[in-house]
């Protein structure tokens, strides 16, 4: 049972401190990871006062996701005192619906989902506020929501593997469908075809590629022997994702029907309902149960699975608003003690910087971007597992009904 700061059992739904506590027990050696005990000062700063992040998840045009640090104003809420608040700094800000921190969309991500007839591409996740940024992972969904595969890693930014449709180019398809399963970090790459239907994404390359065909102009992107060779003439071989992350729906027929776990680096997180976040107003009842947190077992190897303490890392706060899903909020301090302690190699953080500079190398690294992207794919489920409980009691009224 997980324990608060002074020994007391927790609250349902209560969610631990949002600070790696500094009495953690050992980690556990993981193979290919460097694991370093961090010392801890005993005057550390409390919860409230760690730094935190928080992003703002926006549907656009119904198939793709912006995820950014700003508020969109024009999109928030016009219920209760958060939307009069809202209202008041779109005055005080002159009447600008949206104030840009970066003008690069720096701290902001964007998730693509491509349209391909006949194939069910995965959508593609970019560090930056559109498809002009560096793709950094794939995200494969799974029948009825209880498996999401993400492939991840540098290979996937490399330019020409995804190409101007959203998807991996035919070159650097990792070959069949037994070939893709045997090996899960082969990517699945997608030819050109001459033909497309209306709204498949990439219409101006198609076109192009088409053209560049009728009138003989090479390369073509569906021709392999056009993948062209190294420096040292090697075969460049199809790209590959570093890391697969899975992301699972557990006990759908339970009391945690929201529950979603993954494991990354030996470690074990899991997204889950929390009864600590209220919404304010009349309409917040209507979303109390919509509400989830980010929680990681720390390996404790004395411990068992059950009994491991926990920390929570991320929040996760459903909106009333029809144009905006709800809000992300990260509590960096937290995950950068775990991830410098049990996850992240030292190197890639630094060990002798100041904590704003090891938060702003930490958002550049696979655990983050995993914490990112698994994030998004909880918001889906929920929102589409809820669609499809109110349109099966709509069915089940209207044949009652009749």
């Amino acid at each position: 049972m997980a324990t608060n700061n002074i020994g007391q059992p927790l609250a349902h739904g209560e969610c631990v401190s949002a600070k790696v506590p500094s009495s953690y027990p050992p980690p556990v050696q993981t193979q290919g990871i460097q694991v370093t005990r961090l010392p801890t000062s005993a005057s550390e700063s409390t919860a409230q006062d760690d730094a935190h992040s928080t992003l703002h998840i926006y549907p656009h045009k119904d198939r793709h996701t912006h995820i950014k640090p700003t508020k969109d104003l024009s999109k928030e809420s016009s219920w209760g005192k958060a939307a009069r608040k809202a209202r008041k700094e779109h005055k005080e800000n002159g009447n600008v619906l949206e104030v840009s921190e970066s003008a690069d969309g720096e701290g902001a991500f964007f998730l693509h989902s491509p349209y391909l007839a006949f194939h069910d591409p995965p959508k593609v996740l970019y560090m930056g506020a559109d498809r002009n940024a560096t793709p950094i992972m794939l995200i494969h969904g799974g029948a009825f929501w209880r498996k999401y595969k993400l492939q991840l890693g540098s290979s996937i930014g490399t330019p020409g593997v995804i190409d101007p449709r959203g998807v991996v180019c035919w070159k650097h398809n990792g070959g069949d469908k037994h070939d893709l399963k045997a090996d899960d970090k082969k990517l699945k790459g997608y030819k050109v075809r001459t033909w497309r239907l209306w709204g498949e994404t990439g219409k101006a390359y198609v076109h192009g590629t088409k053209a560049n065909r009728k009138a003989g102009i090479r390369p073509d992107p569906d021709v392999l022997d056009d993948l062209g060779y190294g420096e040292d003439g090697e075969i460049i071989e199809p790209a590959r994702a570093e890391e697969v992350v899975y992301l699972k729906w557990e006990r759908p027929f339970s009391r945690h029907t929201r529950r979603y776990h993954f494991q990354y680096a030996g470690v074990d997180f899991y997204w889950k309902g929390t009864g600590t976040v209220k919404k304010s107003g009349s309409c917040g009842f209507f979303v109390r149960f919509n509400h989830l947190k980010l929680v990681a077992k720390i390996p404790v190897a004395a411990a068992s699975k059950k009994d491991r303490p926990e920390v929570c890392l991320a929040k996760y706060t459903c909106s009333l608003s029809g144009g905006k899903c709800g809000k992300l909020d990260i509590f960096d301090t937290a995950l950068l003690r775990l991830a410098e302690e049990y996850v992240q190699p030292i190197g890639e953080i630094g060990i002798e910087q100041e904590e704003a500079v090891k938060i702003a190398r930490l958002k550049k690294t696979l655990l983050y971007q995993i914490v990112i992207a698994t994030g998004l794919c909880m918001v889906s489920a929920e929102k589409e597992k809820r669609k499809a409980v109110w349109e099966w009691l709509q069915e089940a009224g209207e044949g009652a009904g009749g």
